[in-house]
């Protein structure tokens, strides 16, 4: 992160929530005879947990503050890209898009490693590589690179007339063993960020803003949305990764999309307080640049 003055772009700003109510009223009525859908695909970072796991994605509290537009968590827990796609599980989800539905991919937790000794690795880099390695089952699987797997999934999602938004994975918990937050993304930030800039789709920079509002929570607060590791959050640390998703949308790289669905009273009003507490974590004048 690169903080420069005067300021061309803020990454939040007070109030800059305001554009989430324009016509979403109108459009919520619209939206729900129509059965617009926005689907989830990702990991346990987004998907739903049972109670007694004491954790929570950040998609389930998500639904919260979504109004003409039918959620569909279909996040699976410890999936990467990679395995994601090898088990169908992206078929499934690619079957039931229709025209006009959105779907936000989000990955990366899970997709480090050699795929000769992970069946959820990817091949590394962001070319056309490949490699072949033979499964537990005896199954020969080709394995490619972590942006071609995301990108079959844009096309596939394309194909049926819906749009993909491409997020970065959520940080681990960034206070673990330090006091001061350290921004640099893992490959699979760079990764998605590249991916949807080559497919010309929306991004949402979700990594960078979850770490923005940590920052401004601090690490008392922020360690305790991390009750069983480093990755997964409880119910509140779901909720606040969620908002950060929520004010990463207002980045020219997000398109504006979804953007008719996000709104209320209530909900607009709780967005605008949190975009301002995300302004004041960046000194006067300044602004994020990528």
């Amino acid at each position: 992160i690169q903080l420069f003055y005067p300021p061309t772009y803020s990454f939040v700003a007070p109030g800059s929530m305001r554009f989430f109510a324009v016509s979403a009223v109108l459009l919520s009525a619209a939206s729900s005879a129509l059965g617009v859908s926005l689907y989830l695909v990702g990991d346990s970072t987004m998907a739903s947990h049972k109670a007694s796991e004491g954790i929570e994605g950040w998609g389930v509290p998500f639904n919260n503050y979504l109004t003409g537009i039918t959620l569909v968590n279909k996040a699976v827990s410890g999936r990467s890209a990679r395995s994601y796609w090898r088990e169908g599980k992206w078929s499934a989800v690619q079957a039931s898009l229709k025209s006009g539905d959105f779907v936000v991919i989000e990955f990366g937790h899970n997709d480090g490693g050699s795929p000769s000794t992970s069946d959820r690795a990817s091949v590394g880099g962001e070319g056309s590589e490949t490699q072949k390695v033979t499964l537990a089952d005896g199954t020969v699987e080709t394995v490619y690179t972590w942006p071609t797997y995301v990108k079959w999934m844009i096309d596939g999602a394309k194909s049926k007339g819906a749009t993909p938004i491409i997020s970065s994975q959520t940080p681990n918990n960034p206070f673990e063993g330090v006091t001061a937050i350290n921004y640099t993304p893992s490959r699979f930030v760079t990764y998605a960020k590249n991916a949807a800039a080559a497919k010309g789709v929306p991004y949402v920079d979700h990594f960078t803003a979850s770490l923005l509002y940590y920052d401004k929570l601090g690490k008392g607060v922020t360690e305790s949305y991390f009750p069983n590791d480093h990755t997964h959050t409880n119910a509140a640390g779901a909720n606040s990764v969620a908002w950060a998703f929520l004010s990463s949308l207002r980045c020219p790289s997000a398109q504006g999309v979804l953007s008719q669905y996000i709104c209320s009273a209530t909900r607009l009003a709780k967005a605008q307080e949190l975009v301002a507490q995300l302004h004041e974590a960046i000194p006067e004048g300044g602004h994020v640049v990528y």
